[in-house]
């Protein structure tokens, strides 16, 4: 019970970071002479193993290693790396680690927790971008030079300070490891490029590039799990198996000003839609447009009544009316957010995020007189995907270049065979289609950026298939070679998903972090097969 009690008071002593008045010398002393009775003493006044007295003693390295000997005496040995001492007795940084290895001890073969801290910077920006630079243009008199750039002097590092914890475990002769991570990330001084209106000089030709700014600050947050088992070792067969899981969580913390915010847009021909926006409080790159609150199936869908039973007309697109050229039946019905009976920009909000709720690995490997097999899965869950591809080939006004689920748009009938093409007397025939009426021309803009396109990106991927076999000593050596393999590799092999679109693994646009999850025609990831042989002399 004594070298019980003794590990856990060096643990505990290990987490602390306030100083106490115990001498280097002495703990050194009795750490290396195997004392336990001496240095118990020390512990039970609150020694503090990242102390450094003034005397300087030594370096301030310290090791703790607890043990059970076939003695049952108890080594200790403190171990404290990268530390920084400015003052006595003081500890100003960290990375701070517990390592406590049972020799004896047929469970835990190796116990430590882990707590690290540290600064790093980003300076990740075109080069020069702090000044004015010229570029050079090619005309009919010559080259000529002209702005290249909008400079910020102002411009400065982007810093993240990361703080985290972890545990590593391993059970039973090392057959299980665990080891998890707990971390905190904010990173201040953001580097953004900013965009500028064109009418400023940013687009077109001889336009000068966008410049680049500190905005603000962000957050990461989450956990990290790795386990790893040995689930059968005997008679020349093995199998281990790997699993991995991570979870994360960003939310902006500050911009340039408190009602900022940074829109993301997509172009395509002459359209240009916002797809993206980042605010403070929010996740980064969350998709923005207008929710689909239904469809008009018939006349009594353009009115609706309000708390007080009165009839009132459903809004309507800015500057459109109930006309068949306009807005008709077999249109969309989209939500007025802000209650002012126009559709608009002012009805935009947050429609989608491509962050995933956590993502996950799962690998086995099995191994038998000289074959080796494994087989890695990887997925992702909880992201969601704006699939811009069907804002096009999925609109049934277009006539070319479409999906076959193109063909499931609104019929019209007439209520009364012989009465007028009016909209009191006009229908949707086929109430179970999800897409609008065909129409030569609307205002009503059924296939702008909304909630109707954005779809779960969840999926799970057998990423890779690996087969192996390994020639026997016996053969090898008779070739004068030291090893000879075989083996096959299959990579993509089959995916699970219900997104519609080609890969559900979709990525950044562009590298952009704030364009992410954007899938416009994004080539999907290819299945490779692989085979080979692998000879060492």
């Amino acid at each position: 019970m004594m070298y019980r009690k003794l590990a856990l008071l060096a643990a505990s002593c290990l987490l602390s970071v306030s100083a106490f008045a115990t001498t280097y010398d002495d703990a050194v002393d009795a750490t290396f002479k195997n004392d336990a009775d001496a240095l118990a003493p020390l512990l039970a006044k609150g020694l503090d193993p990242n102390t450094v007295t003034s005397s300087g003693a030594g370096e301030p390295l310290l090791m703790l290693a607890i043990r059970k000997n076939a003695n049952n005496v108890i080594d200790l040995l403190l171990k404290q790396k990268n530390i920084k001492v400015d003052q006595p007795n003081t500890l100003k940084e960290t990375p701070l680690m517990i390592a406590i290895f049972l020799k004896d001890n047929d469970v835990i073969n190796n116990l430590k927790l882990r707590f690290g801290w540290g600064a790093t910077g980003n300076q990740n920006v075109e080069n020069w971008a702090y000044m004015a630079m010229l570029s050079s243009k090619t005309t009919p008199w010559g080259v000529g030079v002209l702005t290249g750039n909008t400079p910020n002097p102002e411009l400065k590092w982007e810093t993240t300070y990361s703080t985290n914890i972890g545990l590593d475990l391993s059970l039973f002769q090392n057959r299980i490891e665990f080891i998890a991570d707990v971390y905190y990330k904010k990173t201040k001084d953001l580097l953004l490029q900013l965009p500028l209106p064109s009418y400023l000089g940013s687009a077109g030709a001889g336009s000068a590039s966008n410049p680049w700014a500190n905005v603000g600050s962000l957050e990461n947050k989450g956990i990290e799990l790795t386990l790893n088992t040995v689930n059968i070792d005997k008679k020349g067969f093995q199998w281990r198996s790997n699993f991995v899981f991570s979870l994360n969580r960003n939310k902006v913390l500050e911009l340039d000003t408190e009602s900022a915010s940074i829109e993301k847009t997509y172009s395509v021909g002459s359209e240009n839609s916002v797809v993206t926006r980042t605010v403070v409080g929010q996740p980064i790159g969350q998709f923005w447009g207008y929710k689909v609150i239904g469809r008009f199936d018939k006349a009594e869908d353009f009115y609706y009544k309000d708390k007080e039973g009165n009839v009132k007309p459903v809004a309507l697109p800015a500057g459109s009316s109930i006309e068949e050229g306009k807005t008709w039946i077999g249109d969309y019905i989209f939500a007025d957010l802000n209650n002012d009976g126009v559709i608009d920009n002012n009805d935009c909000t947050f429609i989608g995020n491509p962050e995933p709720k956590f993502t996950y690995g799962i690998g086995n490997t099995f191994s038998w007189k000289g074959f080796d097999l494994t087989i890695f899965l990887s997925g992702s869950y909880g992201n969601d995907v704006l699939n811009y591809n069907r804002r096009y080939i999925e609109n049934p006004r277009v006539n070319s270049n479409l999906l076959k689920s193109a063909a499931n748009y609104a019929v019209l009938e007439r209520i009364n065979p012989d009465g007028p093409d009016d909209f009191r007397n006009l229908r949707v025939a086929n109430t179970s289609t999800t897409l609008p009426r065909i129409s030569a021309s609307t205002t009503n803009a059924n296939n702008r950026v909304s909630d109707l396109y954005i779809e779960d990106g969840s999926y799970l991927r057998i990423q890779n298939i690996s087969l192996g076999y390994t020639l026997p000593k016996k053969w090898v050596n008779k070739l004068n070679l030291q090893n000879v393999k075989v083996y096959a590799n299959l990579q993509n092999v089959y995916t699970w998903t219900n997104y519609s679109g080609y890969d559900p693994e979709v990525g950044c646009m562009y590298g952009d972090a704030l364009m992410n999850g954007l899938d416009y025609g994004r080539y999907p990831s290819p299945r490779i097969y692989t085979f080979g042989l692998n000879v060492s002399f």
